[in-house]
């Protein structure tokens, strides 16, 4: 038999859960993320919201908590795989793809609600820190062009996430992103291998 203190936890996952599928549909449809329209298209009263998040920054921090956590464990690991490094580079490109193929606006709508320090720190803790392990390794392992690690790290970093950012601006869209892709790891084959 259930106690009530599981059953409560139960349904506060749930009910959370709910938030972050509505608040990422809402970012894919384009709507304003509003307390109100939350909580209306989640079924629930406003009030009931504020019992989970203070505010409206509050619930964007949960909702976003709830999508890295998925992208740190992802790259952790591909980076702890025993594989070459420029095998983990390209599983990090997939992974990078992958994940703009689910949420093709997820990133250009939390670059309006995050403060570039935050959005610098959370970079390097999940991705160019690991990368610059990974470009350790294949410098030592004599595959990779012997340069300063962090410049090699922020580069591919750049490489790989700069064209998607630019996926907005583009005049002509891209409606397939796998030619893109392939150019990025072929470019970075020419700028990382020996």
């Amino acid at each position: 038999m259930n106690s009530p203190t599981t059953r409560k936890e139960i349904m506060n996952r749930l009910l959370k859960g709910q938030v972050v599928k509505t608040v990422l549909a809402m970012i894919q449809e384009g709507s304003p993320i509003t307390m109100d329209k939350v909580a209306a298209r989640c079924g629930v009263c406003k009030g009931t919201l504020y019992n989970y998040f203070k505010n409206k920054t509050d619930l964007l921090n949960d909702v976003h908590e709830a999508v890295i956590i998925p992208i740190k464990e992802g790259i952790r690991t591909i980076f702890e795989k025993n594989i070459p490094p420029m095998e983990k580079i390209c599983c990090f490109v997939d992974n990078v793809f992958n994940f703009q193929k689910e949420y093709p606006l997820y990133f250009k709508f939390i670059e309006t609600q995050r403060s570039a320090a935050d959005e610098v720190t959370e970079r390097m803790d999940i991705v160019i820190l690991p990368l610059v392990d990974i470009c350790r390794e294949g410098m030592r392992s004599g595959q990779f062009t012997d340069v300063d690690p962090y410049v090699m790290a922020a580069m591919i970093y750049g490489t790989v996430v700069g064209p998607l950012e630019s996926l907005a601006y583009r005049k002509e869209p891209l409606e397939d992103l796998e030619p893109l892709k392939q150019e990025i790891v072929r470019f970075l084959d020419k700028s990382i291998l020996k």
